[in-house]
């Protein structure tokens, strides 16, 4: 592979260089996976364990050979650990989207769902943050507005949609979430004509 350079905004004072090497493709495949989903994320781990600061550039190569006389196996199992850590959070996380997803539709008649459905949000949003994915994180926000919305603070939820969706104008990739922006200002919408679940008991 060709060494990947990361820096981050500031000007870089020097570079350091890392590399390691692959004896099986199944390794090799779990990092590329982190690579190419979690790109930050895997270079913020590499930094943190082999004490990059931040000011420095790095360069970092992925080499696939014969297994090695030196086997680097600290940073083998922690690279396992990440992995499985990963797909962990990540069923677990969708997991309780579609908990969450479920509770909120019925939000809309009884708000004791919808409350329900904001303490799964927060668990989400807690999640998000060590997945480490602005997108999803950005959508977990949403999903909290559509509690609020549901619990009669309309307001409230408006803000968080308003944030959000400023958000994603400034930052690429994030298509997805301007999409849900406009879906959950629909729901707003029908919320503030037809009212919140039990207003008219």
């Amino acid at each position: 592979m060709t060494p990947l350079t990361h820096s981050k905004e500031t000007p870089s004072t020097s570079t350091q260089a890392v590399v390691f090497e692959f004896n099986n493709l199944e390794d090799l495949y779990g990092v590329l996976n982190l690579l190419e989903l979690r790109r930050e994320y895997l270079f913020s781990e590499i930094r943190g364990f082999h004490n990059i600061p931040d000011n420095n550039e790095l360069l970092v190569d992925f080499q696939m050979k014969n297994p090695p006389h030196n086997l680097d196996i600290a940073w083998e199992r922690r690279l396992k650990h990440l992995f499985r850590y990963m797909l962990d959070l990540e069923k677990l996380m969708w997991n309780l989207s579609t908990l969450g997803g479920a509770y909120s539709a019925m939000g809309d008649f009884n708000t004791d769902y919808a409350k329900t459905a904001a303490k799964i949000t927060a668990h989400q949003i807690s999640l998000a943050k060590k997945y480490g994915d602005p997108v999803i994180l950005a959508r977990c926000y949403l999903y909290t507005a559509l509690a609020e919305a549901q619990l009669g603070h309309l307001t409230q939820a408006v803000s968080i949609v308003r944030a959000v969706r400023h958000w994603s104008k400034q930052n690429p990739n994030t298509d997805i979430v301007q999409r849900c922006c406009e879906g959950v200002y629909q729901k707003l919408r029908a919320i503030h004509i037809f009212g919140i679940a039990g207003s008219n008991k």
